[in-house]
């Protein structure tokens, strides 16, 4: 082997491990500190509230029926403002027509 480029192996050999550990270690701190950061614990909501807030009783719960159907039951409409807004609406649809038709090219 020749002596330059066995010397040319070993320092690429040398400097790429100590680069890569390097790397290494710091990830590992990274992952070791980011249960610290993420994790700052409760806050003491104790001292946010007021005693009248933490003297009332819980909400009660509901049935979760009757809501979805009154939510999803059709709003009752009139059939007179219906027409009026629909050729309110026609109208206007036709005023538009009339001017891209009178567009200039």
């Amino acid at each position: 082997m020749d002596k330059g480029k066995a010397w040319t192996r070993g320092a690429w050999t040398r400097a790429l491990p100590s680069r890569y550990f390097w790397g290494m270690r710091a990830c590992v701190l990274l992952l070791c500190l980011l249960p610290l950061a993420c994790a700052p614990g409760m806050p003491d909501l104790g001292d946010r509230m007021s005693a009248n807030a933490q003297a009332q009783a819980y909400p009660s719960l509901v049935p979760l029926g009757p809501l979805l159907a009154r939510a999803e039951a059709p709003l009752a409409r009139s059939a007179a403002t219906e027409g009026t807004s629909l050729e309110a609406r026609a109208a206007d649809l036709r005023r538009r027509a009339n001017q891209l038709r009178n567009m200039a090219l």
